[in-house]
């Protein structure tokens, strides 16, 4: 079992291998930038499970979550402020507009999904699904319609299929030996499955599980980058990225760590395939493989 020094590392190390393919792709600045947010992540981050643990404070207040995403939504303020600088301009409404909902959605999301308002598991867990996918569908819905933006611009192609199938054909393997290598970690095994009934239950929370991470894709490596496109350029992608792993703490160390790689990974591939399918099929295939397999080991 990796420790906490350990885990920051080896992801520091996976986030400077994306940097050289950045920098060579977009530019040395989108490189730095990318770097430099990182970094500030992976501090967040051993400072939260370190130093002063967030799930014990963050849980069911609003206004904590508030103030730990306001984190990535001023990284995303100050570059959108140095972008419109320097093409001698200021920010207009619908910059505003998309980074406030980069700071209040996850935050009212994580507040709304974790209430409980029912006494049964099940129906507890089927209320954090059922939010969840609402809010990360309708944001982005309202915002394309008052914007006038194209919902299917939010990376709901599949086109690239045809001539770059082969990388779909690749990730879900890969996904699936990761899932049964991480699970044999007794931090998973306390988490997963977040349901431990079995059945027509447990087929039903898996059915909402896995449509609640097509939602996500939809909000983090659709809306998130292809909506902050017009307002940070190549830069939308770490900060989503940010946003993505803040979102995640709480869970085992290695999963917050490696969402921040993954969102990096994954945010990249969308804007290169004008498509969030590969993030849709890692995602379902690593969760449901993850429940398999821990219920396996088990």
């Amino acid at each position: 079992m990796l420790d906490a020094w350990q885990v920051i590392t080896l992801a520091a190390a996976s986030i400077l291998i994306i940097a050289l393919w950045v920098s060579s792709t977009y530019g040395r600045q989108a490189a730095v930038v990318m770097l430099a947010l990182s970094a500030i992540t992976l501090g967040c981050v051993w400072i939260a499970y370190e130093v002063v643990p967030v799930e014990a404070w963050r849980r069911d207040n609003l206004l904590v979550g508030l103030v730990i995403f306001a984190i990535p939504a001023a990284a995303g303020g100050l570059l959108a402020l140095v972008r419109a600088r320097r093409r001698g301009c200021r920010l207009d409404r619908q910059s505003v507009v998309y980074l406030a909902l980069l700071w209040v959605t996850p935050a009212m999301l994580l507040y709304v999904s974790q209430r409980r308002p029912w006494g049964g598991e099940l129906s507890n867990l089927m209320w954090w699904a059922g939010t969840t996918i609402s809010i990360y569908v309708l944001v982005p819905v309202a915002y394309a319609r008052w914007a006038g933006q194209s919902v299917r611009g939010y990376g709901l192609s599949v086109a690239f299929v045809r001539r770059e199938g082969i990388l779909i054909a690749l990730i879900a393997p890969v996904a699936l030996a990761l899932a049964w290598f991480v699970s044999a970690d007794a931090r998973f095994q306390e988490v997963y499955p977040f349901y431990d009934g079995d059945g027509a239950g447990l087929l039903a929370f898996e059915l909402a599980y896995g449509a609640s991470f097509i939602a996500l894709e939809f909000f983090f490596r659709g809306f998130l980058v292809f909506a902050g496109q017009p307002v940070l350029g190549v830069y939308a992608i770490p900060v989503m990225a940010m946003s993505y792993c803040l979102l995640h703490l709480g869970k085992p160390l290695p999963e917050t760590v490696a969402s921040l790689v993954g969102g990096l990974i994954l945010g990249y591939l969308a804007l290169r395939l004008r498509s969030i399918l590969a993030g849709v099929v890692a995602h379902l295939t690593m969760a449901w493989g993850m429940d398999a397999a821990v219920l396996t080991r088990s």
